[in-house]
């Protein structure tokens, strides 16, 4: 960050012709701090942006923050009411704007500070806020480009109201989830006038039709909601439905209230679901609203703002909640014997994105944008693959929203964030209303300077569905928007695919005319040890600062790497960081080891390349840097499918598998100088190549410890050093490095080595005990090899001799086969005390005999067999099998003893 390395001129792209990578970061709220999933989401993306950036690219990765409307304004309003006790309204809504600006100012840059904690190397020098005056222009722009185009439009139509925001949503920030509730079913009397369109409607075969001991008729609905009958206009019935038909042109009495309501025909009434009749409430229901538009119904309102019964309800229930009206109302039914009763239902509840209030169905009047006509390029794309997702699965979950699109509700009822540019002229008679890009004097109609601007703010996803294009300048065309414009991947999480994906798609064509980017990746939620998303409200969140003030920040980013498997989620147990965390604390510990003990053995004497000593190498340098090359060339493969686990696998295998668990220890005798100094300094070169290259691969994973180990890294003479880890060349595969036969050669000796070891440890040798070996029917091949590796062999498995035997090897000894069919024989004779190793078998032995004759006995139990549980029975039968198989193996290694 000090030396500038993270940002990127327009002019390396417009000039130098250096290939641009440009990722823009979901921007986060202002307000927030980092949570988990921003510690995920952001990691992810600097591992492409640190990949892209060694690949040599201009790799512009565009940091910034929301200004959240919602968010913000509530915990501000929160502040207020705590501090002051006033609200909003009591303070005006200047005032109350320059609070929530000192709020932002002073609180707004912390998240963007936690990140680069966590390493994030954003083009910080490009940092942008969704209000920035550059950003609001945009806004403006689109606004007004799309009421000219006809695709903005006012009107009245049933919103998803949060009663606790005072404010409208989208359907996407409605979050459905469903419950299990009440069904409540109702009785309605049939007005007088319509008792004989009853009477043939039950002749018709109208079982929901019932006559009452009065000698009137009654009709049942079913509501989730009882409460909104008092707002009910009319009954529908399908026009197809024989049952109802006489009933059409008929009225109803609506119970408490005492209007009367007509009974209309409409084709959305499904004439299966309940009793084929349902209930309609226009002001209430966006179907309901949709019938009334059709069939002529009123339209009645009796919410108010805060979720309250209005004055437009009968006098008891006038000013009672929602929820305290829903008991009013079935009381007051039961009393009049038009309550039926209930019964469970399993529904789907909307709440507030942001507050989780139950959010309420309310006609409104507010600002649209026509959808459908912006989501047909956006649909295209994926069609035709302008757009892949990753993984493929949400590409239909992404088209199936996009083909049934509804128009956006984009005003929200608050005071923080971009104010509609319309105003309204006051002037008598006037009553012009303008759509402006600059703030108005006074009226183009009749000169008046009587303006009010609309009151409201446009939807926070207004602003960054032009994220983009805006953070380069737009609508201006100027060098960053030419050089970064379209971008390449988006990380997100699936929550926000069609809150902000989508709609960023779609913005891209509508006003520069091709998508915003190519890959879309949509990595898994955070999650608990119980699988629980990680939330305030439940105290299961993990503080990433918390991490990496204890762990380090390349253990946070190992931890949530390796677990970010394409499509899946990750569990982190948030009671037991250390646990949560092991991988990363202990692949970070195991990384530093290994290079303190690289830098200690390669020296501060000059080295040499690896193309100098190519004729010293030996068969384990070969096989090193050819498995280099594979590994750079599969870690590349997988990163430009973004399966990150893999990657992690990858790189897993190579450094801790090949390089420090066997290179390290069989280069060691060379770098000691014991096989001479060609040999050593070959050594030397290798482990200073293969070294640089892991720290490479492994810097977008891991960068604080390999950019810290790779400073030390001693460099050859006339080998021009790269300025910075982050700017070095990511390795590339090197043909010249692959060796098949060097890479066969040293898995058998791998084999061998672990073979030796695991026999060593099964018949109790002691680990510094030096051994003699015997290898029967050993391939040429083989041979040839091991002749080599004498010195590796007695460094790795003690083997003090080794014996290419002709079948007359005889004694007590220990044996395995290779996979070619080398048979090897590890005598034991002296090694071990056979005798009293023989009496420990036998012990052993008989000890397991004992339980397995138990567990046996159980099972030729009739009675257990067939009244135990299942899961208790099939206990019995898996202790009986690993009983017998341990006595088993034991048998063996005892015949082994036996034989002499």
């Amino acid at each position: 960050m000090e030396e500038g390395l993270f940002h990127v001129p327009a002019s390396r792209v417009l000039e130098d012709g250096a290939d641009p990578y440009v990722i823009v970061i979901p921007p986060p709220n202002v307000t927030s701090v980092l949570h988990m999933g921003h510690g995920l989401n952001n990691t992810v993306q600097d591992v492409l942006i640190r990949w892209r950036r060694m690949q040599g690219r201009a790799a512009a990765w565009i940091p910034g923050t929301d200004h959240a409307g919602i968010a913000t304004q509530n915990v501000v309003e929160r502040q207020l009411a705590q501090d002051e006790e006033k609200t909003r309204f009591d303070v005006g809504r200047d005032a109350f704007l320059e609070r929530v600006w000192a709020f932002v100012d002073a609180t707004g840059g912390q998240i963007l500070e936690q990140l680069k904690a966590v390493g994030c190397s954003c083009d910080w020098e490009r940092t942008r806020f969704t209000l920035d005056p550059g950003l609001s222009g945009a806004v403006r722009e689109v606004f007004v480009r799309l009421y000219e185009k006809g695709l903005v439009y006012r009107g009245e139509y049933i919103i998803n109201w949060c009663p606790r925001c005072s404010t409208a949503l989208s359907n996407e920030e409605a979050e459905g989830s469903e419950i299990d509730g009440h069904l409540h079913h109702l009785r309605y009397p049939i007005a007088e006038d319509s008792w004989d369109r009853a009477a043939r409607a039950k002749e018709a075969g109208a079982e929901a039709i019932v006559r009452s001991d009065e000698g009137g008729w009654h009709l049942t609905v079913s509501t989730t909601r009882p409460e909104t009958m008092l707002g009910d206009t009319g009954v529908a019935v399908h026009p197809d439905d024989g049952r109802y038909e006489a009933l059409v042109g008929g009225h109803v009495l609506l119970p408490l209230a005492g209007r009367t309501l007509p009974i209309v025909a409409d084709d959305w009434v499904d004439p299966e679901f309940g009793t084929g009749m349902v209930k309609v409430t226009p002001a209430h229901d966006a179907n309901d609203f949709d019938i009334a538009e059709r069939t002529g119904l009123d339209v009645l309102n009796i919410l108010s703002a805060d979720a309250h019964l209005n004055d437009q309800v009968p006098e008891p229930f006038r000013g009672l909640d929602r929820f305290e009206a829903r008991r009013a109302v079935v009381e007051a039914l039961e009393k009049e014997g038009l309550y039926l009763g209930e019964e469970p239902h399993r529904h789907t509840v909307p709440r507030c994105y942001r507050c989780d209030t139950v959010v309420e169905p309310r006609l409104s009047e507010q600002w649209f944008v026509r959808m459908r006509p912006l989501a047909e390029p956006a649909l295209q794309a994926s069609r035709e693959g302008e757009i892949r997702f990753h993984p493929p699965r949400w590409t239909k979950v992404y088209e199936s929203w996009l083909e049934g699109i509804r128009d956006w509700c984009i005003s929200r009822q608050l005071w923080w964030g971009h104010r509609i540019p319309v105003w309204y002229c006051g002037e008598e008679g006037c009553g012009e209303m303008m759509v402006l890009r600059d703030d108005p004097e006074r009226c183009g109609a009749c000169g008046s300077a009587a303006l009010e601007q609309d009151p409201d703010v446009l939807d926070t996803w207004f602003s960054s569905w032009l994220w983009p294009f805006s953070v380069f300048g737009w609508p201006e065309e100027g060098d960053d928007l030419e050089a970064f414009y379209p971008g390449h991947a988006l990380v997100t999480a699936p929550e926000i695919l069609f809150f902000w994906v989508a709609r960023m798609i779609m913005a891209g064509y509508e006003f520069r005319g091709e998508a915003p980017f190519r890959d879309v990746f949509l990595h898994g939620t955070v999650r608990d040890a119980r699988g629980r998303k990680m939330s305030k409200s439940l105290g299961n969140g993990i503080d990433p600062i918390e991490v990496v003030d204890r762990f380090g920040a390349d253990a946070l980013r190992y931890t949530v790497l390796s677990m970010c498997g394409v499509g899946t989620d990750i569990h982190l147990d948030h009671e037991d960081l250390d646990a949560a965390f092991a991988p990363g604390r202990n692949f970070a510990n195991k990384l530093w080891n290994a290079g303190r003990f690289t830098l200690m053995s390669v020296g501060d004497d000059p080295v040499r390349t690896v193309e100098e000593v190519a004729d010293a190498l030996q068969p384990a340098d070969r096989w090193i840097l050819s498995r280099l090359s594979r590994t750079a060339e599969a870690m590349t493969g997988e990163l430009e499918r973004f399966r990150l686990h893999e990657v992690v696998d990858r790189i897993h295998h190579y450094f801790w598998g090949d390089f420090a668990d066997w290179y390290l220890e069989v280069v060691k005798t060379r770098l000691r100088g014991e096989e001479g100094d060609e040999s050593r300094e070959a050594a030397r070169a290798v482990l200073v190549e293969v070294f640089d290259g892991i720290l490479r691969l492994l810097h977008p994973l891991v960068p604080f410890v390999t950019e810290h180990l790779w400073d030390r890294i001693p460099w050859p003479e006339g080998k021009e050093r790269p300025r910075r880890l982050v700017l070095a060349a990511w390795p590339r595969r090197r043909p010249d490095w692959e060796d098949s036969e060097a890479e066969a050669a040293f898995s058998d000796f791998q084999e061998l080595v672990t073979v030796v070891r695991s026999l060593r440890k099964e018949y109790g040798v002691g680990e510094g005990a030096p051994v003699r070996l015997v290898l029967e029917e050993c391939p040429e091949a083989r041979r040839l090899a091991l002749g080599d590796e004498r010195a590796r062999l007695q460094e790795l498995a003690r083997v003090e001799e080794l014996v290419f035997g002709d079948g007359r090897e005889k004694g007590i000894g220990a044996t395995a086969v290779l996979r070619d069919g080398t048979e090897v024989f590890l005598p034991l004779e002296g090694l071990v005390d056979i005798k009293r190793e023989r009496d420990r078998l036998r012990k052993e032995v008989g000890r397991l005999e004992q339980q397995l004759e138990g567990a046996e006995r159980k099972l030729a139990n009739d009675s257990f067999v067939t009244r135990a549980p299942e899961d208790v029975v099939q206990k019995e039968r898996d202790k009986a099998a690993v009983f017998r198989d341990q006595r088993d193996k034991l048998l063996d290694k005892l015949a082994v003893l036996e034989a002499s």
